[in-house]
């Protein structure tokens, strides 16, 4: 079985692979990575595809269809040696509705964060951003990483926004980053509602163990109470690895924003949150 984790990123995603990795009978990849970054790859790369297959939906299907296919898949899972193949990646979020579509028997997850507390940590206006997932201040300078993954990064191709853009700075830009990624995650929701499992990022963060052990069931992968432990166990021991923002944000909290910066955000959340109630008697955990 393959199950794809997805989110705006900044949700504990290499967390979440590190502590699954170590459960007997899952291997758990970040970004098709085995051990996050520093690991062998193991499913091809897609990273520079994400922008392309937001942008047009064939191109979505074959990349799905050289990359992540089912024959894809099944040799990693059979090399491995496991059940349960996860990947989790920022990428899903825009191949998660053909992964699903042209391997019937794979599951997703999508991570839902709220809007303020994601910008003020996705944004950064000076200095390296070692987890690059939002789009910088655009006058910070960027290093050979943060350019490589902003590459691939979600940005408007049609309609005002486009018009809208280069007048942005890193807040307005990444509210709109996470309304339009949430728009597609809640998408593959509706096309894929067996099968698309929405995890509240705020239930994840009280209580990792009992939501991921939910998901496992859901999707017919229960752990016994010798996995679980080990599941506990592991997540305690990848949150040391995490990385810690020292300082705190570098985005202040809204009410120090602009005018024009809080009707991005209002706006935002009104589109996106009314279809989150929808899954949240559905959510997992």
């Amino acid at each position: 079985m393959f199950l794809a984790i997805a989110s705006t990123g900044r949700t504990a995603t290499s967390y979440i692979a590190e502590a699954l990795n170590k459960v007997p009978g899952i291997a758990a990849l970040h970004e098709g990575h085995l051990g996050n970054d520093a690991g062998p790859d193991v499913l091809p790369m897609v990273n520079l595809d994400n922008f392309q297959c937001f942008k047009s939906a064939s191109r979505a299907a074959e990349v799905v269809a050289a990359k992540r296919s089912t024959a894809v898949l099944d040799v990693a899972r059979s090399e491995l040696g496991v059940a349960l193949l996860v990947d989790v990646a920022y990428y899903n979020s825009v191949l998660l509705d053909e992964i699903l579509t042209q391997a019937p028997d794979a599951h997703g997850a999508i991570i839902m964060r709220d809007c303020e507390s994601f910008v003020r940590s996705a944004t950064w206006f000076t200095g390296t951003d070692p987890m690059p997932v939002g789009w910088p201040e655009p006058a910070k300078e960027l290093d050979a990483r943060e350019r490589f993954i902003g590459m691939g990064r979600l940005r408007p191709h049609t309609g005002p926004d486009v018009d809208a853009w280069p007048a942005w700075g890193g807040i307005e830009r990444n509210i709109w980053l996470w309304r339009t990624t949430n728009t597609v995650l809640c998408d593959a929701r509706e096309r894929h509602p067996g099968r698309v499992h929405h995890i509240d990022f705020a239930d994840f963060t009280r209580n990792p163990t009992a939501v991921l052990a939910s998901l496992l069931a859901t999707i017919g992968c229960p752990l016994g109470e010798s996995a679980t432990g080990e599941l506990e166990r592991a997540l305690v021991e990848a949150r040391s690895h995490q990385n810690e923002r020292m300082g705190g944000y570098q985005a202040g909290p809204a009410d120090t924003w602009t005018a024009g910066q809080r009707r991005l955000l209002a706006e935002a959340q009104m589109a996106i949150e009314s279809r989150v109630e929808s899954l949240r008697d559905r959510r997992v955990g």
